[in-house]
């Protein structure tokens, strides 16, 4: 029994002594802070894209010096890491900022980026699109070597847009939602109108009026109210169709972009096809289609992708083109391949050759 209390007592002792050091050990910090200044600043940026740097330690200085936030000198409790968190995060094309003061003065801010996928670069939209859906727009004085998406495509967000993909299909769903249920609201008064001439239509039925052309005038009279109500419960319900099926559409191109988006990722997957294609021309076909053009880095030819169905057997195709073909014949021999026929590749060549 003396044995089991002396075992809590050193229990009891060990916890009392881990909770007395963390206590004093909070208090000595709180002490030092509050003489500490900071000494240094430390910026780091943490896993700085293969294709490049969309921003720089310097750039971080420079912005501090321009919102007027001081660092270096001031007293490590005054300065304002939320404000720096905020100025840095404004920046679309990071992801996460972690800011802390280390106990000999250090002001370390460790700066992760978005991994862009590709460029967007139609007319009116200069945007970095990643992996996930998330977009940002194309930093002043910055190009990262990623696959650039030009042509007549035309995507399905405003430019100058920033923000996961998946907000703005959002927004457009409950914008359609809302214009349904507004558009829902007019049924009523049209429901009531029709449901008052039916009674009045079935008065007249059950009424005395013996003068069979008195009762024909009535009914007349009546069904053309009933025509007006069925005409308008037909223009509410096109109404309401319109509205779903614009947003059939537009669910339609955000499906169009994930596609294009799949299709890069996987030549970004691919260590060969990611240091071959340069640039992806999107066209939007007459049946509202998204078409693939692919410009190469060796030769001068154009890829004659087509739709983005069955989009790796194509490129397994190309890739076997380019192995058993073209590094035979020369990169330079061919102005088109076409992928687009089931089991052939079709190529035109150059004039001069």
């Amino acid at each position: 029994m003396w044995r089991r209390i002396g075992n809590i007592a050193l229990v009891v002792v060990i916890w009392a002594t881990i909770v007395a050091y963390v206590l004093l050990s909070a208090k000595l910090v709180r002490q030092h802070k509050r003489v500490q200044n900071v000494e240094r600043l430390a910026i780091e940026i943490v896993d700085s894209t293969a294709s490049g740097q969309l921003i720089t330690s310097q750039r971080v200085r420079d912005m501090l010096l321009e919102h007027g936030i001081a660092t270096v000198g001031s007293n490590v409790t005054t300065v304002d890491t939320r404000a720096i968190r905020e100025m840095i995060c404004r920046e679309g094309f990071v992801d996460y900022v972690g800011i802390y003061t280390s106990y000999s003065g250090t002001l370390h801010i460790s700066i992760r980026e978005r991994k862009p996928l590709f460029r967007l670069l139609v007319d009116g939209y200069n945007s970095y699109i990643t992996a996930d859906g998330y977009l940002f727009q194309s930093p002043e004085r910055t190009a990262l070597h990623t696959p650039v998406v030009s042509g007549d495509y035309r995507p399905p967000f405003e430019a100058g847009y920033e923000g996961p993909l998946s907000q703005v299909l959002e927004r457009y769903r409950l914008k359609a939602s809302d214009s349904v249920a507004q558009i829902a609201k007019l049924l009523k008064p049209v429901l009531e109108r029709e449901q008052y001439w039916q009674s009045r239509r079935k008065c007249v039925r059950d009424s005395t009026i013996t003068q069979k052309g008195e009762r024909k005038r009535l009914y007349r009279y009546i069904d053309g109210h009933l025509r007006d109500c069925k005409r308008e419960k037909e223009a509410i319900a096109l109404r309401q169709r319109a509205v779903e099926s614009e947003f059939e559409q537009t669910v339609a191109h955000f499906e169009q972009l994930q596609s294009l988006i799949d299709f890069v990722a996987y030549i970004d997957g691919d260590n060969f096809w990611r240091a071959e294609i340069v640039q992806i021309v999107a066209i939007t076909t007459s049946d509202s289609r998204l078409s693939l053009q692919l410009i190469p880095r060796s030769g001068n030819h154009r890829i004659e992708f087509g739709w983005l169905e069955n989009c790796v057997q194509k490129m397994d195709k190309l890739r076997l083109f380019y192995d058993k073909v073209a590094v035979t014949r020369g990169w330079n021999s061919y102005k088109t391949v076409n992928l687009n026929f089931a089991d052939k590749i079709v190529c035109t060549y150059n004039d001069e050759n």
